[in-house]
Protein backbone atom coordinates (compact mmCIF):
# COMPACT_ATOMS: atom_id res chain seq x y z
CA UNK A 1 0.00 0.00 0.00
CA UNK A 2 2.74 2.30 0.82
CA UNK A 3 4.28 1.60 -2.26
CA UNK A 4 1.43 2.58 -4.46
CA UNK A 5 0.80 5.46 -2.43
CA UNK A 6 4.38 6.49 -3.47
CA UNK A 7 3.92 5.82 -7.57
CA UNK A 8 1.10 7.83 -7.05
CA UNK A 9 2.74 10.97 -5.39
CA UNK A 10 6.07 10.68 -7.79
CA UNK A 11 3.56 10.03 -10.99
CA UNK A 12 1.67 13.61 -9.58
CA UNK A 13 4.65 15.68 -9.02
CA UNK A 14 5.88 14.67 -12.46
CA UNK A 15 2.65 15.64 -14.40
CA UNK A 16 2.43 18.88 -11.66
CA UNK A 17 6.49 19.58 -13.07
CA UNK A 18 6.03 19.05 -17.16
CA UNK A 19 2.09 21.12 -16.34
CA UNK A 20 4.14 24.06 -14.79
CA UNK A 21 6.60 24.00 -17.61
CA UNK A 22 4.28 24.41 -20.20
CA UNK A 23 2.39 27.46 -18.22
CA UNK A 24 5.74 29.40 -18.50
CA UNK A 25 6.28 28.55 -21.67
CA UNK A 26 3.86 31.94 -23.27
CA UNK A 27 3.17 33.75 -26.24
CA UNK A 28 2.29 37.11 -26.73
CA UNK A 29 0.78 39.47 -29.86
CA UNK A 30 1.08 42.76 -30.57
CA UNK A 31 -1.54 44.52 -32.35
CA UNK A 32 -1.06 47.79 -34.16
CA UNK A 33 0.39 49.70 -37.45
CA UNK A 34 3.20 49.37 -39.59
CA UNK A 35 5.25 52.33 -39.01
CA UNK A 36 8.32 51.28 -41.49
CA UNK A 37 9.69 47.74 -42.73
CA UNK A 38 13.42 47.07 -43.02
CA UNK A 39 15.17 44.20 -44.44
CA UNK A 40 14.96 41.65 -41.70
CA UNK A 41 12.51 44.30 -39.12
CA UNK A 42 9.48 45.70 -38.98
CA UNK A 43 8.43 48.93 -36.69
CA UNK A 44 5.12 48.87 -35.30
CA UNK A 45 3.15 51.62 -33.59
CA UNK A 46 1.52 48.83 -30.78
CA UNK A 47 -1.53 49.20 -28.67
CA UNK A 48 -1.48 48.71 -25.01
CA UNK A 49 -4.61 47.02 -24.76
CA UNK A 50 -4.55 48.05 -20.84
CA UNK A 51 -3.61 51.37 -20.37
CA UNK A 52 -4.39 52.02 -24.53
CA UNK A 53 -1.35 53.99 -25.42
CA UNK A 54 0.69 53.85 -28.25
CA UNK A 55 4.50 52.68 -28.14
CA UNK A 56 6.54 52.28 -30.76
CA UNK A 57 8.22 48.44 -30.95
CA UNK A 58 10.30 47.13 -33.58
CA UNK A 59 10.52 43.31 -34.50
CA UNK A 60 12.91 41.20 -35.88
CA UNK A 61 12.23 38.68 -38.80
CA UNK A 62 14.01 35.42 -38.42
CA UNK A 63 14.40 32.26 -40.54
CA UNK A 64 11.72 30.95 -38.07
CA UNK A 65 9.56 33.78 -38.26
CA UNK A 66 5.76 32.63 -40.05
CA UNK A 67 4.29 35.45 -42.11
CA UNK A 68 0.45 34.97 -42.88
CA UNK A 69 -0.98 36.63 -45.33
CA UNK A 70 -4.70 35.95 -44.47
CA UNK A 71 -4.83 32.67 -44.00
CA UNK A 72 -1.68 32.20 -46.63
CA UNK A 73 2.17 31.12 -45.38
CA UNK A 74 3.96 33.86 -47.38
CA UNK A 75 7.76 35.55 -47.73
CA UNK A 76 8.80 38.38 -45.64
CA UNK A 77 9.67 40.17 -49.01
CA UNK A 78 6.48 38.79 -50.74
CA UNK A 79 4.39 40.02 -47.94
CA UNK A 80 4.53 43.19 -48.99
CA UNK A 81 3.95 44.66 -46.15
CA UNK A 82 2.99 48.76 -46.46
CA UNK A 83 3.23 51.57 -44.07
CA UNK A 84 0.09 52.21 -41.52
CA UNK A 85 -1.23 48.80 -42.66
CA UNK A 86 -2.44 46.63 -39.41
CA UNK A 87 -0.52 43.87 -38.15
CA UNK A 88 -0.53 42.08 -35.58
CA UNK A 89 2.78 40.02 -34.45
CA UNK A 90 3.46 37.26 -31.84
CA UNK A 91 7.05 36.73 -29.65
CA UNK A 92 7.99 33.73 -27.44
CA UNK A 93 9.10 35.72 -24.57
CA UNK A 94 10.78 32.29 -23.70
CA UNK A 95 13.06 32.47 -26.37
CA UNK A 96 13.14 36.47 -27.07
CA UNK A 97 11.27 39.91 -26.80
CA UNK A 98 12.28 40.84 -30.28
CA UNK A 99 11.97 38.14 -32.69
CA UNK A 100 9.01 37.71 -34.17
CA UNK A 101 7.51 34.11 -34.11
CA UNK A 102 4.32 34.87 -36.62
CA UNK A 103 3.67 38.09 -38.41
CA UNK A 104 -0.69 38.48 -39.17
CA UNK A 105 -1.34 40.41 -42.23
CA UNK A 106 -4.85 40.80 -43.71
CA UNK A 107 -5.50 40.02 -47.30
CA UNK A 108 -4.52 42.40 -49.71
CA UNK A 109 -7.14 43.98 -51.89
CA UNK A 110 -7.50 42.82 -55.33
CA UNK A 111 -5.48 39.57 -54.30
Amino acid sequence: MKRLILIVLILTVMTMGVGGANLLAHDETFKGTVIATLAAKVQVNVIDDKTKKESTMEFAVTAKTKVLRGDKVVTFADARIQKGERIAVTVNHDESMTDATVIRLAVLVGQ
